[in-house]
């Protein structure tokens, strides 16, 4: 999962899938917080016609070729629909967040990911290793308690 979170950070150009305009949606605030860390975001929403002032796409079908990273922001009932949608499309990975609850986790959809080859991070809230403060001390804290990818906790030995 290292590597997979790694090629994420890297991919300056990210859809955001259930991103809109209630100020109480995370996907508006990853969209904000990956926006001003110079990532090019694109908010996906059929409801929306933009967020941020950035347009929205209806569906990951709809994204552009060259975007190959996709955040899911969306209740864990709407996760396997839209890694179906994935399918056939040039998306490499899949960040299903965990932040307050479940977060956009479905054992289903992570399934469907591995029988196409669409790499997965589940488990983590973006935040800990897209942002700064306290996102940064709740990946130490995660880190310290042994509560990271078995990747992570080689450097931690």
């Amino acid at each position: 999962m290292k590597d997979t979170i790694q090629e994420f950070l890297e991919d300056k150009k990210v859809a955001i899938v259930g991103a809109s305009a209630n100020k109480e949606n995370f996907g508006l605030y990853l969209t904000k917080e990956l926006s001003k860390k110079a990532y090019q975001v694109i908010p996906v929403n059929p409801k929306c016609k933009e967020v941020e002032n950035i347009p929205c796409v209806p569906t990951v079908k709809d994204l552009p070729e060259d975007v190959h990273s996709v955040i899911l922001a969306v209740p864990p009932t709407r996760t396997e629909e839209i890694v179906d949608q994935c399918i056939g499309t040039p998306i490499k990975r899949v960040w299903m967040i965990r932040g307050m609850g479940r977060g956009a986790y479905s054992e289903s959809a992570h399934q469907l990911c591995r029988e196409n080859k669409i790499d997965v991070v589940y488990g983590f809230c973006p935040m800990m290793f897209y942002g700064a403060g306290m996102h940064k001390f709740h990946f130490w804290l995660r880190k310290t308690f042994a509560r990271l990818p078995a990747e992570f906790q080689l450097a931690v030995n």
